[in-house]
């Protein structure tokens, strides 16, 4: 199963939502990236610090630029996204030491600003737009100012203003794991009143020719196991100064003006490796020369044209990642239920409710000798059912009232046990034996 995950047996886990048995990756709020987000320390975002669910636009602002670590739960859809052309839609800024996780279905219509901070994570949320024009508008995540240490896992970023994610001004030790990129209808539509057309060009690394000065040393990105899909033009990335590692990626793009892929722009340092290029323009655009080194290796080009080869030697990473091979990539990257994009369930995690909407809910499972007891200390029933790892039943519906305590079946492998409550769903691996 793909994971991003450090945790020893993370990687294998899986989580059921139904009955059906599709297949999820099991996340914890703990997990560290690989890549470049791992260097410099490492990457912790909340870790340790105080738990928070919301579910407004106003409650993520003000608990995302509070001073400490928090790790804040994301439920729901919230914010606006304004009006296409007018980059006037919700902001969230964010401070240092900051974890936010969207639980299943999460949507943000606005943007992420990290500016000027270090250690943030953000991870299995929708990210909505206005829609691309070229006015400098926002982009739906946007890095700069000397940020560092940031990990955008398991995202789908979608339809923003100036672009979908870009990272500028000197900003280090960024991972972008397990996430989709795309434009919809809304910008490949031409044009806007009074302005220019559209501008789906996805990722900046590097902003500006001119800025050698603050970027060289900067600007160190892995994008791994990423998505490229529907209607990005270019900017896949393009990249400027940086060390910029692409690793075991996927680029779809059917888009009426998709010009290139990765871009060396000047400075730029960038490894190209074991990617999947599928009916791509330009899979590697070496632009006006002036870039210090593109290493293109093992990559796989499928119905492309144009350039699909480097020119000399790029950085050696100081870290290293687990590579699939380019003929699986496409299946497993572009999966709907754990390929890229907010795909993930949260294991065992216990989420703590909004402020002032505290609920006394917390299913346990202890263990008692060879028993697993499942006890249900909310107010409200829980029913709970028993699951292999492969989708088959090991149990009947079980129906615990307030205070209820049952034995749960113990058999060899993993077990889900999924739970329905009054506050929604959850999955959870139980122990392997």
């Amino acid at each position: 199963m793909p994971s991003m995950l450090r945790a020893p047996v993370a990687a294998c886990l899986l989580a059921l939502f139904a009955a059906t048995a599709a297949r999820a990756t099991v996340a914890s709020k703990n997990d560290t990236p690989l890549g470049w987000a791992s260097q410099n320390g490492g990457t912790t975002g909340g870790a340790g610090g105080t738990e928070v669910t919301v579910t407004t636009m106003a409650d993520l602002q003000k608990y995302a630029k509070m001073a400490g670590k928090y790790i804040i739960w994301v439920s729901g859809t919230m914010g606006s996204y304004g009006t296409r052309g007018s980059a006037n839609e919700d902001q969230v800024v964010l401070a240092s030491n900051k974890t936010i996780l969207g639980l299943p279905g999460a949507t943000v219509k606005g943007g992420f600003n990290i500016t000027g901070v270090s250690n943030v994570i953000l991870r299995n949320i929708t990210v909505i737009g206005p829609g691309a024009i070229d006015v400098n508008g926002n982009d739906d995540i946007h890095l700069q100012a000397d940020a560092k240490n940031i990990w955008v896992d398991h995202m789908s970023v979608i339809d923003g203003e100036d672009g979908n994610m870009d990272i500028t001004h000197a900003c280090d030790f960024v991972t972008v794991s397990w996430t989709k990129f795309s434009y919809t209808s809304n910008s490949i539509a031409s044009g806007h009143p009074g302005v220019g057309g559209s501008h789906r060009f996805c990722n900046l690394i590097g902003h500006d020719d001119g800025n050698a000065a603050e970027d060289n040393g900067h600007l160190k990105v892995t994008f791994y196991k990423t998505w490229w899909a529907d209607g990005v033009a270019e900017r896949m990335p393009r990249v400027r100064f940086g060390q910029v590692h692409v690793a075991n990626n996927l680029f779809t793009s059917q888009d009426p003006g998709q010009d290139h892929c990765v871009r060396a722009g000047i400075g730029a340092d960038i490894l190209v490796e074991s990617n999947a290029f599928i009916s791509q323009k330009k899979p590697i655009d070496l632009y006006q020369g002036n870039y210090k080194a593109v290493t293109a290796r093992n990559n796989l080009f499928s119905n492309c044209s144009g350039n699909m080869v480097g020119s000399g030697t790029s950085f050696t990473p100081p870290y290293s990642l687990p590579l699939a091979a380019t003929s699986g990539l496409q299946a497993e990257i572009s999966s709907a239920s754990s390929g890229a994009g907010p795909t993930l369930t949260w294991g065992t995690t216990s989420i703590a409710p909004e402020p002032g909407h505290e609920v006394s809910y917390a299913p346990r499972v202890e263990r008692q000798g060879s028993r697993e007891i499942l006890t249900n200390p909310d107010q409200n029933p829980v029913t709970a059912t028993v699951w292999s790892a492969t989708g088959r039943r090991l149990s009947s519906e079980m129906v615990l009232q307030p205070g209820e305590s049952v034995d749960l079946p113990v058999v060899a492998g993993m077990r889900i046990l999924k739970l329905v409550t009054a506050q929604g769903e959850e999955s959870r691996v139980l122990s392997l034996k």
